[in-house]
């Protein structure tokens, strides 16, 4: 696929903190992608920085129409360091 596209490759799907630090550099791609894990962790970028514990996706309540689980239910990093 390197050799095919010469543009920045991103690269989603399974990466954790420390995968994801070595993808760039190992060129594995250009960019990772944390689709799910942003969603159940919107300070992620803090959460990686300060290497705390993430919340777990909830695959089921990830895209419905309910306004009080889902988007919204996933507790805060101040919550989960208290």
């Amino acid at each position: 696929m390197r050799k095919a596209f010469k543009g920045t490759f991103i690269s989603t799907g399974g990466y954790d903190r420390e995968d994801g630090i070595r993808a760039v550099p190992e060129n594995h791609c250009g960019l990772v992608v944390y689709g799910r894990l942003f969603l159940a962790n919107p300070e992620i970028p803090r959460r990686f920085e300060l290497n705390v514990p993430l919340n777990m996706y909830n695959s089921e309540t990830i895209a419905i129409h309910d306004p009080i689980v889902g988007y919204s239910d996933y507790p805060f990093l101040e919550e989960t360091n208290a």
